[in-house]
């Protein structure tokens, strides 16, 4: 997805009901892909989300503090 040009696109979801533990172990997986910039580690992992959801920069900035 990402060498297509979809890195703005992608959300991480943390809805796993079944296996809670391997949440930690999916944003693992993302911090650590040595394939994906820091900037796009983030998006996937928060902005994309921020943006989807039409936070302020107020609200993500209480979300940072």
């Amino acid at each position: 997805m990402v060498n297509a040009g979809f890195e703005k696109r992608i959300l991480f979801g943390s809805d796993n009901m079944v296996w809670p533990q391997s949440i930690g172990v999916a944003i693992d997986n993302i911090n650590d892909a040595p394939f994906l910039s820091p900037s796009q580690k983030r998006d996937i992992l928060f902005n994309n989300a921020a943006r989807f959801l039409r936070l302020s920069k107020e609200q993500i900035q209480q979300m940072h503090e």
